[in-house]
């Protein structure tokens, strides 16, 4: 049998076919893992006609070959001609590529022919239990409408929808071919997909174990070369949708092949880095590290193992950061029809009100859409909240286009009244809280802090059993960039930016700070983790900070800061990780800590002098005296400033052990 890969496979038990229940099989079972606890192979191709399943690791034309091969020995048992051209067409036409996810077993669709691939269901289905066995192509009518026909929308595999599934999603569809090399497997359209990061794996071993590198490179230039049987490359390299590699790519690998096997590895390491930067340039920052946890790689590698355009989509051509990316359910709202708002009539209450809100503050407008964001922009716990964050497109009569966001208040009258307060008392309750709210953010602006301008909308809905309630929500500008959280890998590479960054960081945890902003629930600080916001310059070095939520502000307005700096430390440390993992030296690490030190400090002497004065002293002193009221919280945290050692803060931060990379 004319194998084109068999190195993987320790046995030759796999080489030879065996039947079960009346079906071929040639290579292990389905799921069946090695050792390690890995899959023998995640790919497997059905020959319905022939009644045939091949699981070898490979490719699917490596599984057509061994169909081709197979054949070819039952023709010749029985003593029967027939030409080779023939059986390969048949097999080729006959193959239904199969796919190993997790559990579950994914048919590749095709909409032109799926009586066809209903029949390699039947087959599978021998195997497997039909709950394993799933479908591509949720996104194709045609096979929707199949697929109802005949009942089973359920077997439709549907695209993952939360971070953590689509990180599982592409975790799982990591697969190897025939060396060690890691490519990334597309179930949809057979394509794979090699990463930066992948790719300079091999650099090492042109020195260091020569044959496997000249087999991944043979490997990229084969694959790369070879179209499956949709027209899709068998390897692509990860680029975003805009970005391409030519055909020159055979010819550079097959030269670093030549010189390798001559000897000259000198000459091969410059040739690969010389094609290696090309890839890094096109890949660009965000791509040339793998990262699941980074939303443009994460989406990017989503969009491409599920054939999408990234710069089609509507987040994308909005130029809305990474996180809002497939995170976006655009709502049915208004049409502006001869100078009139005209709602679509199944537009819900909340939406009328929020697009009629814009309507009377613009003056009119000439186009709104309003989206809301699917899962949370935080890591934070926010069960129990009434957390409902929209995004609203405006374009103005002057042809503006204008981006707000808008955040539902997360303790509103139907909050509390689910917690069992009455009515009347939980509508009052919310007025309160909707002023505490206005008071944080006056105080805020009043230190100088880098926040934002909010505006109130109130929206009257009419809820079940209660009738009409006031729902509050707070809009603000949209404003890009990067969540100081989110912050690409490859970014802290960069010599100049860990600096930079340290010296924003410092702002911001010097706002977490003085204004107490930590968790009701737990008491730690909100410090990192979505309210900050960083815009970068054009050589993506930090250049700005902006507060973008005042979240937990006033919690803590008891605690001296040298308690709570620990935590803003522990934060920044993470940071310092990264740049120390990207190569970044200890001695910018140090310059790191003190820009850091400086920073927060220096912020805080700041404010000290503002809050110094007769006006921000006496800010509250027109509200009633309670205790855990506005003005006793404002006095605290007067008075903590008052107790405050700048000096003191920044001895502890340049003195943390947790910040000394010196050892590396």
């Amino acid at each position: 049998m004319d194998l084109l890969l068999q190195d993987k496979f320790s046995s030759t038990e796999f080489l030879e076919p065996r039947q079960r229940d009346g079906i071929t099989i040639i290579g292990p079972d389905l799921f069946e893992e090695d050792a390690d606890g890995k899959l023998l192979s995640p790919i497997a191709s059905v020959f319905p006609r022939f009644r045939a399943v091949v699981t070898l690791r490979g490719i699917h034309a490596t599984h057509a070959a061994v169909m081709i091969s197979y054949l070819r020995g039952k023709i010749s048992e029985l003593g029967t001609a027939k030409p080779d051209l023939e059986i390969e067409e048949e097999v080729f036409r006959d193959m239904v590529p199969l796919v190993l996810r997790n559990s579950l077993l994914l048919i590749r669709s095709d909409p032109e022919d799926m009586e066809h691939v209903f029949d390699a269901d039947r087959i599978v289905q021998a195997l497997l239990p039909r709950g394993r066995i799933q479908f591509t192509g949720q996104d194709i009518d045609e096979i929707k409408r199949k697929l109802r026909k005949r009942g089973e929308s359920w077997r439709m595999c549907t695209a993952p929808r939360s971070v953590r599934e689509i990180e599982d999603y592409i975790r799982s569809s990591r697969v190897q071919v025939s060396t060690g090399m890691t490519v990334y497997y597309s179930a949809r359209t057979g394509a794979r997909f090699l990463t930066h990061e992948e790719f300079m794996r091999i650099r090492p071993l042109l020195r260091t174990d020569s044959p496997e590198a000249l087999a991944r490179l043979n490997e990229i230039a084969t694959l790369f070369a070879h179209r499956n049987s949709w027209g899709i490359r068998e390897l692509s390299f990860f680029l975003p949708a805009d970005k391409t590699v030519d055909c020159a790519v055979v010819e550079k690998m097959s030269s670093i092949i030549e010189l390798l096997k001559a000897g000259r590895v000198k000459e091969s390491e410059s040739l690969f880095d010389s094609f290696a930067d090309e890839f890094a340039e096109r890949a660009g920052a965000a791509l040339a590290l793998d990262d699941e946890k980074n939303a443009v790689w994460r989406t990017t590698m989503f969009c491409r193992l599920y054939d999408i355009d990234e710069h089609e989509m509507e987040e994308w051509a909005l130029g809305l950061s990474p996180e809002f990316h497939l995170n976006m359910k655009w709502l049915p709202g208004g049409t502006v029809i001869n100078g009139e708002l005209v709602f679509d009539p199944i537009t819900n209450q909340r939406v009328k009100g929020m697009l009629s809100y814009y309507w009377n503050k613009t003056g009119g407008y000439l186009s709104i859409n309003l989206g809301r964001v699917e899962l949370p922009l935080t890591a934070r716990d926010i069960s129990g909240e009434e957390r409902d964050v929209y995004l609203v497109v405006i374009t103005t009569k002057g042809g503006r286009e204008s981006i707000r966001l808008v955040r539902h208040m997360k303790y509103d009258v139907l909050h509390r009244v689910k917690l069992g307060v009455p009515i009347q008392q939980a509508v009052k309750d919310t007025f309160t809280y909707r002023n505490y709210i206005a008071d944080r953010l006056l105080a805020a602006a009043e230190l100088g802090f880098p926040i934002l301008t909010y505006n109130e909308i109130r929206v009257e809905e009419d809820i079940p059993g209660l009738g009409k309630v006031p729902a509050f929500f707070f809009e603000r500008q949209y404003i890009p960039g990067i969540v100081t959280d989110k912050i690409p890998l490859a970014y802290y590479r960069k010599p100049d930016f860990m600096v930079e960054l340290s010296r924003l960081l410092g702002i911001a945890a010097a706002f977490t700070l003085v204004l107490g902003r930590a968790s009701p629930r737990t008491g730690n600080i909100f410090f990192d983790d979505g309210d900050e916001l960083i815009q970068f310059n054009n050589s993506a070095i930090p250049w700005r900070l902006v507060i973008i939520e005042t979240t937990g502000s006033f919690t803590n307005w008891t605690t001296p800061l040298i308690s709570l700096l620990p935590q803003c430390i522990e934060r920044f440390r993470s940071h310092l990780e990264k740049a120390a993992s990207g190569g970044v030296t200890p001695a910018l690490l140090r310059e790191s800590v003190s820009e850091f030190a400086d920073s927060l400090a220096g912020k805080i002497s700041d404010v000290m002098d503002i809050a110094s004065t007769v006006s921000l002293r006496d800010l509250f002193n027109d509200r009633a005296y309670e205790q855990g009221g506005i003005r006793d919280r404002w006095e605290g945290i007067l008075r903590r400033l008052d107790q405050t050692s700048t000096g003191e803060l920044k001895e502890r931060i340049l003195s943390a052990p947790e910040l000394d990379f010196s050892s590396l």
